[in-house]
């Protein structure tokens, strides 16, 4: 079996507005830290992974992701 792994975070201004304004999630964002990213979008990271019954791969070339990996490409 093969399937799409894609976490991703999204600015959405209006759904961010929303939530300030009723209070929601508090405890779990910093809508202060969070509105200096509003026009920026977003982004996913996809990964395509084929799963048999001995295990798992990831398929294709791999892509950065942590800070460090990310750096080392936009200084190249």
């Amino acid at each position: 079996m093969v399937l799409t792994v894609e976490p991703g975070i999204y600015f959405m201004p209006e759904l961010i507005a929303q939530w300030k304004s009723q209070k929601k999630f508090l405890e779990y964002i910093d809508y202060s830290a969070i509105e200096k990213h509003i026009g920026f979008g977003g982004i996913r990271i996809e990964d395509d992974v084929l799963v048999t019954g001995s295990g798992c791969r990831v398929l294709g070339k791999p892509i950065a992701k942590t800070v460090e990996e990310i750096e080392s490409q936009c200084s190249k």
